[in-house]
């Protein structure tokens, strides 16, 4: 296989990775949400739950792209920090679903995306220079997590607040 193909089938690889492990997550936690979930007060601006699976596919893809362009990347003084950024806001993201539909700690959920808009932003600010495509991969899931964020408060502030 040339480097070419290889590098191409890693990316791939990458991307799969990531949606397969949303999909796992999404998969284990798709009772709470036909159950608990659907009986919640949500925001007018709630998309209705067949848009989730659609975005966050497109998103993990992304995910997965800028991990890989992240992993492939010449050393540069920042480097091991937007890793370390990239692994904290993963481990975050994967676990968020996990506070919210199966314990139902939307306070401590609320809490985790708090924390990933910083880590994502950070990400951006700091691969902007050196990796710009990472920079702009990963502005849609900032956006799409700021707004998680306004409903994760929504359903806090209007169910358990």
């Amino acid at each position: 296989m040339n480097p070419k193909n290889k590098s191409l089938l890693s990316l791939i690889i990458w991307m799969v990775t990531l949606v397969a492990i949303g999909s796992a997550i999404g998969s284990l936690t798709k009772p709470a949400i036909t159950i608990w979930y659907s009986s919640l007060i949500r925001s007018s601006l709630t998309p209705p739950n067949y848009v989730f699976p659609f975005v966050w596919t497109i998103l993990y893809s992304m995910i997965g792209a800028g991990g890989w362009l992240i992993w492939h990347a010449q050393l540069f003084p920042t480097l091991n920090i937007i890793k370390t950024l990239y692994v904290a806001q993963l481990i975050l993201n994967w676990s968020w679903p996990f506070s919210f539909f199966v314990y139902h700690l939307t306070g401590l959920s609320l809490i985790i995306l708090g924390i990933m808009n910083i880590l994502v932003g950070a990400l951006i600010i700091l691969a902007y220079r050196e990796m710009r495509a990472v920079s702009l991969i990963m502005i849609p899931y900032l956006c799409w997590i700021a707004f998680a964020s306004y409903l994760n408060f929504y359903i806090w502030h209007y169910n358990c607040g």
